[in-house]
């Protein structure tokens, strides 16, 4: 074979696209069997003064395919996707330590783990609503619309804008704050609603295409492209936006402010997943959504009874690996490498009444090994309310086991929040993993903040959702439960915290137990 013909044929090998724009006048070729054609444009007339204009390539079979599914998935899709803009209650008095950073747009749909690193917009000032952009999906002909729960979540007026402009009054039939899936209704149903086509999460392969489609900054309808870079069960590595998602879709296809909600979708046009977070780190900004067959699940239940109702075993569980040896001494003998450790029994709950106790080691529920305290969440979240568990623990050296009858989970959610009704603060212990995502030290101790109930002395304190409490009443807590019995702690006039955020240490007031 002639060396030309051999150096295209490796070529074409290697890559999609091969393209001549040579002067000289080869009209084509052709390098054995079966091999693309690539062909050289003809003479370019003359642009405007006469000058020569660039010539036009002949785009391959190949990326001509590609090209045309991005387009028509796209297409499919842009009739089901909406805008929502909402407007929730007045805002409180900007912090004067939180002055000087740059401001938030107004319509602007951030994460509220980002939001510390700015100012409210002068324009929304005391007294004025806040305002929030995010995305949805509609999927019934109902005119039901899914998205986020953090999308609408204290909403007081909601407006959703169809493909075409069309701007619908909507209400908020129902949320879900542990999946972060929020389900509106259209207030009228406009003529020629299309509903989406919802597909199959776990039929979804790493290294397939997708599309995320949503409305950032309130601009209209945007796509970007991109794979799906992973996916897997979330838990101890992955912090998503609802503490009983338990699984995720990460893609590098980039997600903005804006569209949270909106779908993620394959080149069939079919929905796999709903945006819901934009995790940034030392390495770059990572995508992650929410199973479409979670969401389904969800939304019918939301739909049907207006709130999702989830087990409850009533413990406070943390990572047996995690812990400091000292601390681990104290849990007794023959202790596994992985487990999870009980940190805290809810008076009353059905661990208490089961007897179990703060230090015993979980091992296996149902004989299902057990390694991280999020196993633990995982494997209590698919059970049914009233079902009898079986759980392993070690105490003191020694194996025992325990029925457990499962109850409802309450409003508050006891696992997580440190004495809501008084301070309306969500804490988890800082892990390297979870410290590396917001951007700080991997050796950092503390305890990050998870969840700022609305109205409370936290949000009243200018507490957010990714700052981490480092002290209390000059006191170091390295764990949420050094920090939940800080707080829990009588002291006169309040406590004093100080919090790190990307923007540095602070402090803040908050009231005493």
């Amino acid at each position: 074979m002639p060396k030309a013909q051999l150096y295209f044929r490796r070529s074409i090998r290697t890559v999609f696209v091969i393209t001549l724009a040579a002067t000289l006048p080869l009209a084509g070729f052709v390098a054995g069997s079966g091999m693309t054609r690539a062909t050289a444009a003809p003479a370019s007339p003359p642009g405007p003064g006469g000058a020569p204009v660039t010539p036009k390539t002949e785009m391959p079979d190949a990326a001509r395919s590609l090209s045309n599914a991005f387009a028509a998935a796209a297409k499919a899709l842009r009739p089901s996707v909406v805008r929502i803009d909402v407007e929730s209650g007045a805002p409180p008095v900007p912090n004067r330590e939180r002055q000087g950073r740059p401001t938030l747009p107004r319509g602007a749909d951030v994460p509220d783990i980002f939001k510390h690193f700015f100012d409210a917009d002068p324009g929304d000032g005391p007294g004025m609503p806040r305002r929030g952009t995010g995305s949805g999906v509609v999927i019934d002909s109902a005119g039901d619309v899914v998205t986020n729960r953090h999308v609408v979540e204290g909403a007081t007026k909601v407006t959703v804008t169809m493909w075409d402009g069309t701007e619908v009054p909507a209400k908020v039939v129902g949320t879900d704050p542990r999946t972060d899936v929020a389900v509106v209704r259209l207030e009228k149903v406009p003529h020629g609603l299309v509903v989406a086509r919802l597909g199959d999460s776990e039929r979804i392969d790493v290294g397939e295409w997708v599309l995320a489609i949503g409305s950032p900054l309130g601009l209209e309808q945007t796509v970007t492209a991109g794979i799906v870079s992973g996916k897997g069960r979330a838990g101890r590595r992955v912090h998503m936006s609802g503490d009983r998602v338990r699984s995720y879709i990460q893609t590098d296809a980039k997600i903005n402010p804006g569209n949270s909600g909106g779908p993620l979708a394959n080149l069939s046009g079919e929905v796999l997943g709903i945006n819901t977070l934009i995790n940034a780190g030392p390495g770059g900004a990572y995508g992650f959504a929410i199973p479409i067959n979670e969401v389904r699940r969800v939304s019918q239940v939301l739909l049907k009874d207006g709130r999702v109702r989830y087990p409850y075993l009533g413990v406070m569980v943390g990572d047996l690996s995690e812990l400091e040896p000292a601390k681990k001494a104290t849990l007794g003998t023959n202790l596994p490498a992985r487990a999870a450790f009980v940190s805290e029994v809810s008076p009353g709950g059905p661990a208490a009444k089961a007897g179990v106790q703060p230090g015993d080691t979980i091992t296996q529920i149902d004989g299902h090994k057990i390694e991280y305290g999020a196993d633990v969440v995982d494997y209590v979240s698919s059970q049914n309310i009233g079902s009898t568990v079986n759980i392993t623990y070690l105490r003191g050296g020694k194996t025992a086991n325990t029925q457990v009858a499962l109850g409802e989970l309450p409003g508050g959610d006891e696992e997580r929040l440190a004495d809501s009704g008084k301070i309306g603060l969500g804490l988890q212990t800082l892990t390297p993993e979870i410290a590396g995502s917001l951007g700080l030290p991997a050796n950092l101790k503390g305890a990050v903040i998870t969840e700022v109930a609305s109205g409370s002395p936290a949000e009243r304190a200018g507490l957010k959702e990714g700052e981490v409490v480092l002290e209390v009443d000059r006191k170091p807590v390295a764990s949420v439960d050094e920090a939940v019995a800080a707080l829990r702690a009588p002291h006169a006039g309040g406590h004093l915290v100080r919090v790190r955020g990307g923007a540095g240490a602070r402090f803040v007031t908050l009231p005493g137990g």
